[in-house]
């Protein structure tokens, strides 16, 4: 029965997704025939220019993201970055009884991987199969090793009093030199590289001497610990003021240090969620019992919160630069963490009369009365000499448009329905559209703007700077802060580009890039038939 009511709930749940899809099509099919069947109107469409540029980005606030890069990832057009994290480890509790003869019995690292359970799951033998490849970038290991660091993160800034936040920058390696705080070593591979494997754990049965199957996890970075270091340095400050409350352990063990190092020039990065209550490091102790006959057991667990940063070092293949505003460039190039965003005028940038206004958008404006907007799209195609030999590299890449002048996100981002948070891949995909191939083997960026368009004549919006990034997860629309940003606009920039390794190189508006590929808003509207 239970059976059946799955697929019934299954079957409706695809009925309503293909309905809604209809609805959708049905609406701009009826717009479309309804008027062209009118001898009254006209449907037409116009293309109009779209200046875009680069801007390069200077260091970014990392502290506070919701996730952190870790590894080397090698882009084979851009060249070579490396993540490295610094974080505070913080107790969960304090002025603990650790009980009388106590043995520390292990000390296990656990970080759990970002995850999605695989469309081949489960397996055979019903296990169930993950998959992480959505926030691994690159195949080859790296050398991992994490640190006990003296240096201490503050909360706030003593330059104003504390009254403002204590930022750390994505070159803050560079200018606090970490190496030159490390105090000892917590953990280290030789040769790390992440598994989608699911983890299962046993746990000793005392009847039968023998290890029975325990609880399983999902994918995880995890790690047998020196069980004599964390008694030295936890345990046997029982009743000392180092362990006593948060602010006197942060003080103490000030922050844990994850530092990678290059095996094969070409790397891998993983994305890490150190901020979930599953990855930490918990020390597994026994101590003789008062309540019952034997041995007691417990935990002591440190989370990887509080102040937490990420650095990145780029050893870019060509230097990142900003670009020209008033022709636009012929190659935008997008990369994210430290690197590069395109800046983009609608409808151009030519003001010959000087009122503040360019000169298409005010033609655009005087005909608002007469047009009805069907659809208005942006296209971006990708620069085919960037193409990587593994023809999957950039397929399932995704570009981020938002309101630069208000750093957020357009309408039209909000009207899309189509939001997945289990798949960012597929979320938002009537707005920002998805990379399409075709058959001759060029690949485009069409997104919808129509909405923002409407805006825009209807209520005389002002016509905002777009930016254009590529991001992890266009799910998410949060910012941080750009450090000594000359520019009034670009201050912040979203937090799905800071965490996507990756680059791409799109072609642009500047006259040189052949008109059928050049960068362009089309609009397709309706008009009476004078």
């Amino acid at each position: 029965m239970k059976k059946i009511l799955k697929a019934l709930k299954l079957s409706s749940i695809l009925m309503i997704v293909i309905l809604s899809f209809v609805a959708c099509d049905k609406d701009f099919n009826t717009l479309g025939s309804d008027i062209i069947g009118d001898k009254n109107f006209q449907t037409k469409s116009v293309s109009f220019s779209a200046t875009s540029y680069n801007k390069k980005i200077n260091p970014i606030v990392t502290n506070g993201l919701p996730a952190n890069l870790l590894g080397i990832y090698n882009d084979p057009v851009y060249g070579t970055t490396t993540a490295n994290v610094v974080s505070q480890l913080q107790a969960t509790s304090f002025s603990v009884d650790f009980g009388a003869n106590v043995v520390v019995d292990s000390v296990i690292l656990s970080i759990p991987y970002f995850n999605k359970v695989a469309e081949d799951s489960p397996d055979s033998a019903g296990n169930t199969v993950y998959s992480i490849s959505d926030s691994v970038y690159g195949d080859y290991p790296i050398k991992l090793s994490l640190y006990r660091i003296n240096y201490f993160l503050r909360n706030f800034n003593p330059d104003t009093e504390f009254d403002d936040p204590q930022y750390y920058y994505s070159n803050d390696n560079t200018t606090i030199d970490f190496d030159s705080h490390i105090e000892s070593l917590i953990y280290e591979n030789d040769a790390f590289y992440p598994t989608s494997e699911e983890i299962q754990l046993t746990v000793f049965n005392s009847e039968t001497g023998e290890f029975d199957e325990g609880e399983k996890l999902t994918p995880r970075l995890r790690a047998h610990l020196d069980e004599d270091y964390w008694k030295t340095i936890i345990l046997d400050k029982e009743d000392q003021p180092e362990i006593s409350n948060a602010n006197n352990f942060t003080n103490y063990f000030r922050g844990v240090y994850f530092k990678t190092e290059a095996v094969n020039p070409d790397g891998h990065m993983t994305l890490l969620d150190l901020s979930n209550t599953n990855a930490n490091i918990t020390i597994h102790y026994s101590f003789d019992s008062e309540i019952i006959e034997g041995r007691d057991v417990a935990e002591y667990v440190m989370l990887f919160s509080g102040t937490r940063l990420n650095t990145f070092e780029n050893n870019f293949n060509f230097p990142l630069i900003d670009g020209d505003e008033s022709l636009g460039d012929e190659k935008l190039y997008i990369k994210g963490g430290e690197g590069s965003i395109a800046i983009v005028d609608l409808f151009g940038n030519v003001d010959i009369d000087n009122n503040g206004m360019s000169d298409e958008l005010e033609d655009f404006k005087n005909q608002k009365d007469n047009w009805l907007i069907n659809e208005a799209n942006l296209i971006f195609y990708e620069d085919q000499s960037m193409f990587s030999p593994n023809e999957d590299f950039h397929k399932y890449d995704r570009i981020y448009l938002y309101d630069l002048n208000n750093n957020i996100p357009i309408t039209d981002y909000n009207f899309d329905g189509t939001v997945n948070d289990s798949d960012p891949v597929n979320s938002r995909i009537f707005h920002l559209g998805q990379r399409f191939v075709d058959e001759n083997g060029a690949a485009r960026f069409k997104i919808r703007v129509t909405e923002h368009i409407n805006r825009l004549l209807q209520t005389d919006s002002t016509n905002t700077k777009l930016g254009l990034v590529l991001s992890t997860n266009v799910n998410l629309s949060q910012n941080t802060r750009i450090k000594d940003s000359e520019n009034e606009i670009l201050d912040v920039i979203p937090v799905g580009s800071v965490l996507n390794p990756k680059g791409t190189i799109l072609l642009g508006s500047n006259p040189s890039v052949p008109a059928d590929k050049r960068v362009q808003l089309e609009i397709f509207y309706t008009e009476p038939d004078n």
